[in-house]
């Protein structure tokens, strides 16, 4: 079922317009075919039942159940090199879950705020993309950058990805009596000693992903998956 967002809602019918238009017809969905529909953060089954030049008009058919994820996650993403990268690490992120992305500056990051910054827009355009394939009403927030030495561990459980280190080991980590979790993630060459350092004294985590060392955009995947699953999605 392919899904779309709707810009706007009167009575039992919902309107798709403008991009998201050209994006139905690029799908070639037809009359009396059955989409998905995203409003106000909840996810809709409708059926097309007209196309004009330039909107669709879709009849509610019911409301679909989606749960919230167990935790709230914010994911503390360093800055790949390459910062296309970001973009992969962004879409992946809607589709596991996390509430929120930061951007962290660090030694071995990109670091060029003015191009960060930039992104954002590209950024947001990628969550409703990652929203529309995976069925998620919730949207995901991206914050502005930061730098890594201003971070601190504010949520319940704040773990720090370090496989230069030898920490613990995600399946040692409690996660089904905590509502929110905090995911550090190096760029390409991990952490420095230093960085690793004074993390771990502000009290995050370190732990060790296995077998072997992971990219980033790799290691993103592995840890918001394993500890949604842990917390019970």
């Amino acid at each position: 079922m392919h899904t779309f967002f709707s810009s706007s809602k009167s009575g039992e019918y919902f309107y798709i317009t403008q991009d998201e238009l050209k994006h139905l017809r690029v799908r070639r969905v037809s009359i009396g075919e059955v989409i998905g529909l995203i409003w106000e953060g909840k996810l809709y089954k409708a059926e097309l039942v007209k196309l004009e030049p330039k909107r669709a008009v879709c009849k509610i058919l019911e409301i679909l159940e989606v749960e919230p994820p167990p935790l709230k996650v914010t994911l503390y993403q360093c800055i790949t090199q390459d910062i296309k990268t970001m973009d992969t690490i962004i879409y992946k992120a809607t589709e596991l879950g996390a509430s929120r992305v930061v951007p962290v500056i660090s030694e071995r990051s990109f670091r060029n705020v003015s191009a960060i910054t930039k992104r954002k827009e590209r950024w947001e355009k990628i969550i409703r993309e990652a929203m529309k394939q995976s069925g998620r009403p919730f949207p995901m927030e991206v914050k502005p950058p930061i730098k890594l030495e201003s971070l601190q561990p504010a949520e319940d459980v704040n773990i720090l990805m370090d496989n230069f280190y030898d920490g613990k080991d995600i399946s040692e980590l409690n996660f089904k009596e905590v509502e929110s979790v905090s995911i550090v993630v190096g760029p390409e060459g991990g952490f420095s000693q230093k960085e690793g350092e004074t993390l771990r004294s502000r009290g995050f985590v370190s732990v060790k992903l296995k077998p072997f060392t992971m990219r980033s955009e790799t290691a993103v995947v592995v840890s918001l998956g394993i500890v949604m699953n842990l917390a019970g999605s």
